[in-house]
């Protein structure tokens, strides 16, 4: 991906320095610097991942809006993050427990100790966001804001970072967050038979978006696959 910049920086710049691109990826790639206050609500704007399928289904089929809301507990360090859900009118939530120490969050046993793998918050220019980076599926990266929506100079910044990981172009969630008189998708009482047809309508809208993924992957595997060969050969027959 680095390469690939530094050849579209020459062409239209027609010099062959490609430090400004390489200066950006080296400071977004950055944990925080310092402990921020993760207390409050977030929305979740957008997400890449290391592979294209992840981010795509969930908003080509789903096409979720979430919210958290992120308390402190009495322990220090130790916060509560209530998930708010919400997918074609319905809604859904869920609570955990995490722990935050050196720039990076854990879940929690019973005994407040870390557990899991951590997840990274990165450095980004927005005043009021978060960039959270986890190895959960193979890599996820997901851009929390305290607004709703992010300028798109923002939202550049986090394409930036995920072209730097050389990860998928981020696909940005739906913005609808009222959550008030909202029904409960898991209230037997409220009838959610209709949102199978609801998903099947939203991948016939936006279908060319896995098709793009496919495509992708396409061509990624093969170029995986042919290097692979490639520096098996020179392993054995070394030139």
């Amino acid at each position: 991906m680095m390469k690939t910049l530094c050849v579209a920086v020459v062409v239209l710049s027609l010099t062959s320095v490609c430090q400004p691109v390489s200066l950006a990826c080296e400071k977004l790639l950055k944990p925080e610097d310092k402990g921020p206050d993760l207390s409050g609500i977030w929305y979740f704007i957008a997400m890449s991942s290391q592979s294209c399928w992840v981010p795509t289904l969930l908003n080509t089929v789903a096409w979720p809006s979430v919210r958290v809301n992120i308390t402190s507990k009495d322990t220090p360090n130790i916060y509560n993050a209530r998930h708010d859900i919400k997918i074609y009118g319905y809604c859904s939530n869920y609570s955990d427990t995490f722990l935050y120490q050196n720039n990076a969050m854990f879940d929690v046993d019973s005994d407040n100790a870390p557990s899991g793998e951590q997840e990274v918050l990165l450095q980004t220019g927005c005043p009021d966001c978060h960039v959270v980076k986890s190895d959960e599926f193979a890599g996820i990266l997901v851009l929390f804001s305290r607004r709703k929506t992010v300028t798109a100079a923002e939202l550049k910044e986090f394409e930036t970072q995920t072209e730097c990981l050389g990860w998928s172009k981020p696909q940005v969630f739906n913005s609808d967050h009222n959550y008030e008189n909202c029904p409960l998708i898991d209230d037997d009482n409220i009838d959610a038979s209709g949102l199978p047809t609801k998903f099947f309508q939203r991948l016939k809208n936006t279908y060319t978006e896995p098709l793009k993924c496919l495509a992708e992957n396409l061509l990624y595997y093969p170029s995986v696959a042919y290097n692979w060969a490639q520096q098996g050969l020179a392993n054995i027959w070394p030139f």
